[in-house]
């Protein structure tokens, strides 16, 4: 969930819309994909309840502000890179929380695009915010936690 893996290219091209050549570096996620299109399609929303924002406004000027929204992410399985692990990024901060042992690592990536330097010691009360919207969202979800296997050996 470090950036390496979660900062990744998407390009997007709607004729008459969109310009070609044109960069915008405000995160986005998958989920916004069905909205944008709806949108873009003319389509309704609808009443269902969705973790993705339309991307429309951001098509149209994409150095304008991106939707006020964080990101959540949540792996609660093992990978070949990573034990369970849920993250969270609002604004410039990501927190990461292993779900093993509940350790929590912060990162500033706008000072630390790379993710080198783990300031959770030196904002405490950032990583307790953050730590609190991630339980919040994992609530709401529904997500799914890990749970030891008692036939493991």
């Amino acid at each position: 969930l470090y950036e390496g893996g979660l900062r990744i290219p998407l390009m997007i091209r709607v004729p008459g819309l969109t310009t070609a050549g044109t960069e915008c570096a405000v995160p986005v996620d998958s989920t916004d994909l069905y909205p944008t299109l709806q949108a873009l399609c003319g389509l309704e929303a609808g009443t269902k309840e969705r973790d993705g924002v339309s991307l429309e406004a951001l098509l149209r000027a994409p150095s304008g502000p991106g939707p006020e929204r964080d990101l959540f992410f949540h792996f609660p399985h093992y990978y070949p890179t990573t034990t369970p692990v849920s993250a969270v990024r609002s604004g410039s901060w990501k927190l990461l929380e292993y779900l093993e042992d509940g350790r929590t690592e912060l990162y500033d990536l706008r000072e630390d695009p790379v993710e080198a330097r783990d300031v959770a010691a030196q904002a405490p009360d950032v990583a307790r915010r953050l730590k609190a919207r991630l339980e919040e969202w994992r609530r709401r979800v529904g997500a799914r936690m890990p749970r030891p296997n008692p036939d493991y050996k």
